[in-house]
């Protein structure tokens, strides 16, 4: 069991060999110190306020009995305090630098800060000593305060030297792979903060002082390090939310301020900065402006063409290879709406591409087109093309709706769905410019959608109207006497079908068949009109349903409402007086 310390506790963690030597160290220019071992002479070094309050060493049998009697009362001379032995074997097995590697982590408690000294010990040691460093920090969240070495093979004064950037490595190696395999560059911006704060207390402290040049000096560097910092942190952000445009302009802003950073006259630089560096900005590259965007509005000057789509495309192929499958399916989604609007060779779409309203019209088209395709009532007139592409559309809105609403529904999704081979297959393909936006519906001209009461007056205002190219009629088996009278006197030339109503009152259940018989009349009308008014309440319903429907397929709809001001009785006695109308819904562009 993990010993139950305080967080805080400050631990020097230390080996010992076999020989104590009276030696002489020299550290930090500080005046020498005469010691028998290292750890004795690096603890006096050390300002009282970095000594330690802990003191464990590594002991093995040979130790025991050479070098620990002098560690022993050493510590408690200098620190005042008890060491604390830990009996270990040799490491000369797998299982033995196990039994090491465990002993001695039972010693270290969650949050605790070390210090090592690497100097005594067998020559393996230091290499125990780094791989549980490694564990330390990553699992326990264990601060390394220092890591030194006595080199006690030179001549005297024998200089000990801090180790620290070697133990720093694996979380420099850690951000550089995450950033490579993942594209998240919010672990080197952890990593470069500390240098930032130090670079600015070493500017407060220099301005306070009165140390005007040194200290701006000192505040160039704390902005080239921290602007680094912060534009690490806004790519980390716009990458890990999948927004392309705010990519390129933060990447465009992450290569200016990176750039900088092997210039800085710091040791505390990461090491290989340049090749760090290097790295980022040919990555940031790919994604970013070529020059800074304006400060306001900036998206509008992003213009949508092959080239941003490509890029985007980059993107979401990156995506997929890092298995980011949420991200990758929400920008494919919407990558695949601008692609229509591109293609649709509308330049004032075009010019607007990120208009909500522009967006919504397309990603209606897309969904009619998804419609089409799971709807077996049109298996008779739908090409395999419509198929292939409404399959695609449906299959990557579901998986897109999955991901992006964590799985809330009954359906469960434990791991990629077996569609996803297909998804990516279309995706390859439509991405490479071999598949095109197949046509939906259409040639028919504008259909008039309209109840028919006991009223005749209805449908010939309506035609009046609307001056559609085909007409369907919901009606009674009464009032569909009327239709061809109705026409006539409207001068309407036209198809008229009818849907007769068995009970035009109370059918409630009829609607969805209704529904059904009326689809294929949608569809092949270029745009519709519907009235609203006339007939009974079941026939009212029944015409809104069929606009809703229309919509689900993209056909452009336009309700209107009659209005006859004449009495019951006027219009009883002349029903083919052309009413006042009012359109509820404005005219599409």
């Amino acid at each position: 069991m993990e010993e139950k310390t305080h967080k805080n506790k400050h631990i020097l963690l230390t080996s010992l060999g076999l020989r104590a030597i009276p030696t002489t160290y020299q550290w930090n220019g500080k005046p020498h110190i005469e010691a028998p071992l290292t750890p004795l002479a690096l603890v006096q070094f050390l300002d009282p306020s970095e000594q330690p309050n802990r003191v464990v060493a590594m002991v093995t049998d040979g130790a025991s009995d050479e070098t620990w009697p002098v560690f022993n009362v050493g510590i408690k001379n200098i620190l005042k305090i008890q060491p604390e032995p830990i009996d270990i074997p040799d490491g000369k097995s797998p299982d033995e630098i196990r039994e090491i590697l465990e002993k001695v982590a039972q010693k270290i408690p969650e949050g605790a800060e070390l210090t090592l000294d690497v100097t005594q010990g067998f020559r393996h040691f230091p290499f125990i000593f780094y791989a549980l460093v490694l564990y330390l920090t990553s699992l326990r969240g264990v601060k390394i305060r220092g890591a030194y070495y006595g080199m006690v093979e030179t001549a005297d004064p024998k200089p000990i030297i801090d180790l620290q950037p070697l133990l720093e490595l694996p979380e420099w190696f850690h951000a550089v792979r995450m950033f490579r395999d993942q594209g998240t560059t919010e672990p080197v911006a952890q990593l470069l903060k500390p240098l930032a704060d130090m670079l600015n207390e070493k500017k407060v402290a220099l301005f306070k002082a009165g140390n005007m040049s040194a200290g701006k000096k000192w505040d160039t560097q704390f902005k080239q390090v921290n602007n680094s910092v912060e534009s690490l942190g806004k790519h980390a952000f716009a990458y890990e939310s999948a927004l392309p445009l705010e990519l390129r302009k933060v990447s465009r802003v992450l290569i200016d301020a990176i750039c900088t950073l092997p210039d800085i006259d710091s040791p505390n630089l990461p090491p290989l900065a340049k090749e760090l560096t290097d790295a980022i900005v040919s990555v940031a590259d790919k994604t970013a402006f070529v020059k800074p965007p304006p400060k306001v509005r900036w998206k509008k000057t992003v213009t949508l063409n092959e080239n941003e789509l490509a890029r985007q495309a980059g993107m979401i192929d990156l995506y997929l290879e890092r298995g980011q499958l949420p991200l990758a399916a929400g920008l494919m989604r919407e990558w695949v709406v601008s692609w229509a609007i591109l293609k649709s060779g509308k330049p004032k779409e075009v010019g607007k591409w990120l208009d909500r309203d522009v967006r919504l019209r397309y990603e209606r088209r897309l969904g009619a087109l998804g419609a089409f395709a799971r709807d077996e009532a049109f298996k008779a007139i739908r090409s395999s093309e419509q198929k292939a592409f409404g399959d695609f559309w449906n299959q990557l809105a579901d998986l897109r709706n999955t991901l992006h609403h964590h799985g809330m529904r009954y359906d469960s999704l434990e791991q990629p769905p077996g569609y996803l081979e297909s998804v990516q297959e279309f995706w390859d393909q439509l991405k490479a410019g071999k598949i095109k936006l197949p046509k939906l519906g259409g040639g028919s001209g504008r259909l008039l959608l309209s109840p028919q009461g006991t009223r005749p007056g209805v449908l010939f205002s309506a035609l009046k109207v609307a001056e559609p190219g085909t007409s369907l009629v919901i009606c009674s088996a009464d009032s569909a006497r009327d239709i061809c009278k109705a026409a006539k006197e409207a001068g309407f030339g036209g198809d008229i079908d009818q849907i007769i109503l068995t009970d035009p009152r109370g059918g409630f259940r009829e609607i969805k068949t209704v529904v059904e018989q009326a689809r294929p009349h949608l569809l092949k009308a270029d745009e519709i009109a519907a009235n609203m008014t006339g007939g009974t309440t079941l026939m009212g319903l029944i015409i809104q349903r069929l606009t809703e429907e229309a919509q689900k397929l993209d056909r452009p709809v336009r309700r209107f409402a009659l209005i006859d001001r004449r009495s019951p009785d006027e219009q009883d006695s002349d029903p083919y007086v052309q009413g006042d109308f009012h359109w509820l819904d404005p005219k599409r562009t």
